[in-house]
């Protein structure tokens, strides 16, 4: 088994109850984000450096509304048990990503998959 994870994601969270922006929200509302202003922190704070990276790009990923951010995952990180109760989307910039479990056949995502 392949043990390679240098995966950055870029997650798009969308809550149950939050709005699609319109036309007119979008163009008030344009940003520029560059590398440099990204805050990173913890994606789960409570596991530390044993946690993935994440660093905002909008909104606030842990509110019930959209919001996107990048996930970088350490060599070898692997995913504890554990559930998502809001919709999410990922897509694989750099490396490999594998997503596994139980119910589902492994497989290797390389950049540009996207799920």
């Amino acid at each position: 088994m392949k043990n390679f994870i240098i995966a950055v994601l870029l997650l798009a969270v969308i809550g149950a109850n939050a709005q699609t922006p319109t036309t007119d929200d979008r163009k008030s509302k344009n940003e520029i984000v560059t590398t440099n202003q990204i805050e990173w922190g913890w994606l789960n704070p409570l596991r530390g450096d044993k946690s993935p990276a994440a660093g905002k790009l909008w909104g606030d990923r842990t509110k019930n509304e959209p919001a996107g951010f990048l996930v970088k995952f350490k060599k070898g990180f692997s995913s504890p048990p554990h559930i998502h109760n809001i919709t999410y989307r990922g897509v694989v910039i750099k490396g490999l990503l594998h997503n596994d479990d139980e119910n589902a056949e492994k497989q290797w995502l390389p950049a540009g998959s996207y799920w």
